[in-house]
């Protein structure tokens, strides 16, 4: 599709897709993609081609990893929903979106909130509600810009 004709915003939700369709990593001009709510189990690696990605919706699947290139798209500062998956962790490049503003993790299998997060300087919002956290990382006291912290139905004993 030539940059003339490529399209900004694809929203996907709900279309019982399964996989994701691979002309869909083609599109170097993508600034928002949805592709909550359509059953998927993985994302390919491709999606680190989607640098100008403002904002990014994966939930609602059945999703237990990310590529470890999701940490490739630099410009995602808006939103990452990541809510209502299987993911008992994060990559480690997730760290490099140090421009993200909100991260939704809640409602997945995270035992630990991976100290991975604490590299998002620029994290306004966090939600990490309805999993299975027992503690937070002291890092987290390194979010100076946070302003919201959402963690009901966890098992948290201690706070840092």
């Amino acid at each position: 599709m030539p940059a003339s004709h490529a399209t900004k915003n694809v929203n996907l939700w709900k279309q019982k897709l399964g996989d994701i369709p691979d002309d869909l990593w083609e599109n170097p001009e993508l600034e928002t993609l949805v592709l909550a709510d359509n059953g998927l189990t993985s994302v390919s690696n491709k999606i680190g081609r989607l640098t100008r990605l403002t904002m990014l919706d994966l939930g609602h699947n059945r999703l237990t990893a990310l590529p470890d290139t999701i940490g490739f798209i630099e410009g995602l500062k808006d939103f990452l929903y990541l809510h209502d998956n299987l993911l008992e962790s994060l990559p480690a490049s997730i760290a490099q979106l140090t421009k993200l503003r909100y991260l939704n993790i809640s409602e997945n299998q995270f035992k630990e909130l991976p100290t991975r997060v604490c590299g998002l300087s620029a994290l306004v919002e966090l939600r990490a509600s309805d999993n299975q956290l027992t503690s937070l990382p002291d890092c987290i006291g390194e979010l100076s810009k946070l302003r919201e912290l959402h963690l009901r139905n966890n098992q948290l004993t201690t706070l840092p």
